[in-house]
C-alpha cells in the first residue's frame, strides 16, 4: 500500500514561533559583532596591502 498523503509531512513552524525574543536579541547582537569584526579585518588587510605595496615600490 502506498503511504497516505501528508503522513510524513511535518508541521512547518514559522521562524517567529521558534525563536524567543531574548534569543533573537542575542542573535542580532552576535551578527552585529561578526559584521563589525569582518569589516575591521577587511580594512586591516587593505591597509596592510597598501603598506606592502608602498614598501615594494620604495616610497
Amino acid at each position: 500500500m502506498a503511504p497516505r498523503r501528508g503522513r510524513f509531512r511535518l508541521r512547518r513552524r514559522r521562524f517567529a514561533d521558534v525563536v524567543t525574543p531574548a534569543f533573537a536579541r542575542d542573535l542580532r547582537g552576535t551578527l552585529l559583532l561578526v559584521q563589525w569584526t569582518a569589516s575591521a579585518l577587511i580594512v586591516l588587510v587593505l591597509v596592510g596591502a597598501v603598506l606592502v605595496a608602498g614598501l615594494r615600490t620604495g616610497l
